[in-house]
């Protein structure tokens, strides 16, 4: 049996929910039983087809909970491995021999961390046969708290997309028109680079003549609006709001480019990036910062660009450069999604696996610890 500790999941809404939604989903497909010990609320909607129990409460009290529970579960002698979201599902746990493998997305290592909160992450990290991180970004901020030896790089896989929906794909042209279209999906929040993408619509009579389509919900969204009411392109630029999958797929299907150039903002910033793929699956080529995890994401002149995100005029210039030539798009759009389908769960669970032999990988440490 496989144990996972996690406090992102399903139905709970992310990147990182999605992740560990996805492995587990794809653990019990292939066979193997598991027991997930997750915080949040029951979904008496969902029918996994593997074991979940719920814990909720004051947060240290749900992560000791947790902790007790799967360390019961080990001491039976049944677990083959453990997989936990973050070192703080590890850091309560106290493990039994079995391999323990451990996520790492980015946001959970802090730039200027205190001597405390740095022990408690080596702590933590020191029970994990295997530290994978979701970028070399990432692997570069996990580094100062795990040996080498342990510590992977395995990109993210992308969830099967679904065919989009040709009326969904209709209301969307019947909405906004036909023309040239850029669109973003993503929490609104300023390292996401939307208000550089607004912006970048009045600078090129080529975008000032396109639409741009802002999916998702955040508390950026009205300083964003404003921004929008005030550009010159302010009749082409539409927020949607919080869109369901259906509403997804006809989005990315119906847009010629996905952009979201994202970009530092004190400690917050990318680490991967899964939308990127979801983009690709449809065919279409993704605009993307470099700094953070997009550089794992986007292979740059391959399946989409990247760019300085806080540059509101590399920002403009990338997607000038790519909805200005039709060629360009269809190249780097049937690029990613050859590289897209090439990421699915299904392809790649036994990189995540105990028994999948790690790369371990060579990355300068960050100063500043």
């Amino acid at each position: 049996m496989h144990l996972m500790l996690t406090q992102c999941f399903p139905p709970k809404i992310g990147g990182i929910e999605n992740m560990m939604g996805g492995l587990a989903e794809t653990i019990a497909a292939s066979g193997a039983e598991l027991l997930v010990l997750a915080d949040g609320e029951p979904d008496p909607s969902a029918m996994p087809g593997y074991q979940i129990r719920r814990y909720r409460g004051f947060k240290p009290l749900r992560r000791w909970l947790k902790a007790k529970a799967a360390e019961r579960v080990v001491r039976a002698g049944r677990v083959d491995a453990v997989f936990a979201d973050s070192w703080k599902s590890l850091e309560r746990f106290q493990p039994s021999g079995q391999p323990v493998i451990c996520l790492a997305h980015g946001m959970e290592f802090p730039p200027h961390p205190s001597e405390a909160k740095t022990a408690r992450i080596r702590a933590a990290l020191a029970k994990a046969t295997r530290v994978i991180a979701n970028s070399h970004y990432t692997a570069s901020l996990a580094a100062p708290y795990v040996d080498a030896g342990r510590l992977t790089v395995v990109t993210p896989p992308v969830q099967p997309q679904p065919a989009a929906d040709p009326t969904a794909i209709a209301e969307i042209a019947r909405k906004f028109g036909t023309g040239l279209t850029i669109a973003s999906l993503c929490r609104l929040e300023p390292r996401k680079g939307i208000d550089r993408l607004i912006d970048a619509m009045s600078a090129h009579p080529i975008l000032a003549a396109a639409r741009l389509l802002i999916a998702g919900d955040g508390a950026d969204r009205p300083r964003l609006e404003e921004m929008a009411r005030s550009s010159p392109a302010a009749a082409n630029i539409h927020f949607l709001g919080r869109i369901d999958e259906r509403q997804k797929a006809a989005l990315l299907t119906f847009c010629d480019v996905f952009a979201m150039p994202s970009r530092r903002e004190g400690a917050s910033v990318e680490g991967f990036g899964i939308v990127y793929l979801e983009a690709g699956w449809y065919g279409k080529p993704s605009l993307g910062g470099t700094d953070g995890g997009a550089a794992d994401a986007i292979k740059d002149g391959e399946t989409g660009l990247l760019c300085d995100g806080a540059d509101g005029q590399a920002v403009a210039s990338a997607l000038t450069r790519l909805l200005s030539d039709a060629d360009l798009r269809t190249r780097l759009g049937a690029a990613a999604q050859d590289h897209a389908l090439a990421q699915t769960w299904a392809r790649k669970l036994g990189e995540y696996l105990p028994s999948s032999s790690p790369n371990a990988v060579d990355l300068p440490v960050p100063t500043g610890l």
